[in-house]
């Protein structure tokens, strides 16, 4: 089982690549910069609507300004074309409509009667200039119509037409019998000139700086899809890194960490996620050495029931189930290698006679004597194992006849030593019997200790010959 499914066992991380794609079509950025993008649009909507009302109101308020403007200087000019008659003002009309922007101008008297009239060729066919005033006729107020080809409008205005005339009062009515015009002081009303100012060439230049403001629209929304783009990548990209540590951290590598500075809340995460890294990184550790404990305490353990299931509880040495596995093995290995091997077979003499005598433990106590004496002449090699009762069998790899009855003799010399000096009441002696694999002709690793065994019953026997050889 691997380290992240130990951590996080219900954790599935999507692999990166499918992970970028699938952040491309729903990620954050995306979203932002679509949200940006939509932001700009919409603010730019609202303020290119709200720019362009007022703008129109201004235009309008200026294309008044100059209506006004352009009557009253006309009227000033007819002040003086008023005593030369009607023809005067004639001309004077038609100079005025060819050099100017203006579908018509009239001249009336002061009581609204036609004097003069011209029209441009650019009037509405049909829409014949009427005499007179209207009801909607305000003296000096321009009033919009639209009434050209082109769909533009005009504007038309009334303007009165006065000259010097000291301390003259004159009041003149319409035909409703309202008051239009009262003079005083040094002014004199005679008429009025009538004109039709052209929209015609202000809604051209109003269209021409609307496709202007149009196109640097279109080039500011191109421009705004990048820009947004790239603005959200650099504000994304710590999140982003965060992102990845976080991935690469739950995909095994432990020592992810997110190197993000800054206060703002992206810094806040990504200091707690390398706090949390820290401390699952210390319970990661923990938790192996833990198990590298535990690992130990089993294999420890486990010696511990082997050596519990492999030997005597008494004396300490194999048991015989042991010995068993262990004769196996090294019969077969000496067969093949060629090697020699030894087995000797041990029995306390008058052991019995201790045990009716001296009690049990005290017969306890002769065989831990006597397995201590057989381990302190064993090499690391051999196996020494508690055959049954107050027998011992010796197993020696590498050991041919000779050295084994060296062996036994030197085993038997000490037990007898050590029992007359530590046990000086006990008569228990020890007979041996020795077996090598060059007495055995079978290939069945217990006739080996079957010699052995014999040995040793030969050795009781002959008192006199306590160590015997196999036959």
């Amino acid at each position: 089982m691997s380290e992240e499914s130990i951590l996080f066992p219900n954790l599935s991380v999507s692999p990166e690549p499918h992970r970028r794609r699938r952040l491309l079509r729903t990620g954050l950025q995306l979203k932002f910069t679509c949200l940006v993008v939509g932001l700009a649009l919409a603010v730019g909507m609202i303020v290119g609507s709200v720019t362009t009302d007022h703008a129109t109101l201004i235009v309008r308020r200026i294309q008044m300004d100059h209506c006004r403007q352009e009557a009253a200087l006309l009227a000033y000019k007819a002040a003086d074309e008023y005593d030369l008659g009607k023809s005067a003002l004639q001309l004077l009309a038609a100079r005025s409509v060819r050099a100017k922007s203006l579908l018509f101008v009239s001249f009336m008297d002061a009581h609204g009667r036609m004097l003069a009239s011209v029209e441009s060729p650019t009037r509405v066919a049909g829409n014949s200039l009427t005499e007179g005033f209207t009801p909607d006729t305000t003296i000096g107020q321009p009033i919009r119509n639209a009434d050209t080809n082109d769909g533009g409008g005009y504007l038309d205005v009334t303007y009165p037409v006065r000259v010097a005339n000291g301390d003259v009062e004159d009041q003149l009515a319409d035909k409703t019998g309202k008051t239009l015009e009262q003079s005083s002081g040094s002014e004199q009303l005679i008429g009025y000139v009538r004109i039709g100012y052209s929209l015609e060439q202000t809604l051209a230049e109003v269209n021409a700086a609307s496709e202007l403001l149009s196109g640097i629209a279109v080039i500011i929304i191109c421009l705004t899809v990048p820009l947004a783009y790239l603005l959200v990548l650099r504000l994304l990209r710590p999140l982003a890194s965060l992102s990845d540590s976080i991935s690469k951290f739950a995909n095994g590598d432990l020592n992810a960490r997110c190197r993000i500075g800054g206060a703002d809340e992206i810094g806040e995460l990504a200091v707690a996620y390398n706090l949390m890294a820290e401390r699952l990184q210390q319970k990661h550790m923990e938790i192996t050495e833990l198990n590298s404990y535990l690992e130990h305490r089993v294999v420890e353990r486990t010696k511990q029931l082997q050596d519990l299931a492999s030997r005597d509880p008494l004396t300490g040495l194999y048991n015989r189930r042991h010995f068993n596995e262990v004769l196996n093995r090294r019969f077969a290995e000496s067969k093949r290698y060629d090697s020699s091997l030894a087995c000797i077979m041990i029995d306390l003499d008058d052991f019995k006679s201790v045990n009716d005598t001296h009690g049990h433990q005290y017969g306890d106590e002769i065989l831990k004597l006597a397995a201590t004496t057989i381990e302190q002449e064993l090499r690391s090699s051999d196996v020494a194992a508690r055959f049954g009762g107050d027998e011992f069998v010796l197993l020696m790899p590498q050991v041919d006849s000779e050295q084994a009855k060296g062996l036994a003799q030197r085993i038997q010399d000490r037990f007898n030593e050590v029992i007359s000096i530590q046990y000086p009441r006990c008569n228990v002696g020890m007979s041996i019997g020795t077996a090598s694999l060059d007495d055995v002709s079978s290939d069945n690793p217990d006739d080996l200790v079957r010699l052995a065994d014999l040995s040793l019953y030969d050795s009781k026997r002959d008192a006199k010959k306590p160590v015997v050889q196999g036959r």
